[in-house]
């Protein structure tokens, strides 16, 4: 009882300060960004998955075309029982050639992102309550400008509720915020103080079970980079620009999933959650 109240009052707090417009920060908010994502899964015994996923993002720029990149995710999830969970993920996130401004190209570049993550889940009333906490470390590959290698924490709460349509079909509708921190155990003393969180991503979705094999998901989301900028002041001596900055990116996606194997037609197996 305790775990679950203390669980309410985390994701409560979490996502009313998600929402919460916040006293002295600039807000910017960027073009849409359109990110379709397909991920197939292995259902192995014991509640265990094998995935594989690939996703594509693109979004148009102001003054005509469009940046896209895409990822693919490998991962792995071992259920000790219907609450808790552990996992290890790989993610590869290439990235364009990059000019160093004198219109000499260095060469791809991107990060690979190896994880582990740790998942419980509780009801909580008549909805279920989903907390993952995930530590990754973004190594830096290829010719760059941003050589830097940076580790980081995720925390995403989500709150959500399944009704059964029919005698197959099942809808999940949920919510759902994550917070991402950069990892910082040393920091030099000519260098920028950065903001607590980093990133921020609050998610509304729509699960749609059609059957244990296949299910899709339509979602919505506001994407949300905390920046610490370099301040100007106009000649009276007012801030105009900098200081604390949040980039905001509204997101659209759709989440298409397979599940393969024998195992994934036991009739009591639990089915990974819509967003890993």
């Amino acid at each position: 009882m305790r775990i679950h109240l203390f669980s309410a009052v985390a994701a409560t707090s979490l996502l009313v300060l998600a929402a919460r417009p916040a006293a002295a920060q600039t807000r910017y908010t960027g073009n849409w960004l359109v990110l379709p994502e397909m991920q197939a899964e292995l259902a192995l015994s014991d509640n265990d998955y094998l995935l594989l996923g690939v996703s594509w993002a693109r979004q148009a720029r102001n003054g005509g075309g469009a940046y896209s990149n895409g990822q693919l995710r490998l991962g792995y999830e071992h259920f000790w029982n219907p609450s808790w969970s552990w996992g290890a993920t790989l993610r590869a996130v290439p990235e364009r050639n990059e000019s160093n401004g004198n219109g000499e190209y260095l060469g791809l570049a991107g990060n690979i992102i190896p994880g582990l993550l740790l998942r419980h889940r509780a009801p909580l009333g008549p909805l279920n309550f989903s907390q993952r906490l995930a530590v990754e470390y973004a190594a830096r590959t290829g010719n760059t400008l941003d050589s830097k290698s940076r580790a980081h924490a995720r925390l995403r709460l989500g709150l959500d509720r399944e009704f059964a349509v029919g005698a197959t079909v099942k809808l999940r509708p949920r919510v759902a915020y994550e917070a991402l921190t950069y990892l910082r155990f040393q920091r030099d003393e000519n260098q920028a103080k950065e903001r607590f969180v980093d990133f921020g991503n609050l998610r509304g979705e729509v699960g749609v079970r059609l059957s244990p094999r296949f299910d899709f998901t339509p979602w919505v989301a506001s994407q949300t980079q905390y920046l610490n900028a370099l301040q100007q002041f106009d000649k009276n001596g007012n801030p105009v620009s900098g200081g604390k900055v949040n980039l905001l990116t509204p997101t659209v996606g759709l989440d298409l999933r397979v599940t393969l194997g024998q195992s994934a037609l036991t009739a009591d197996r639990q089915p990974l959650p819509t967003q890993h």
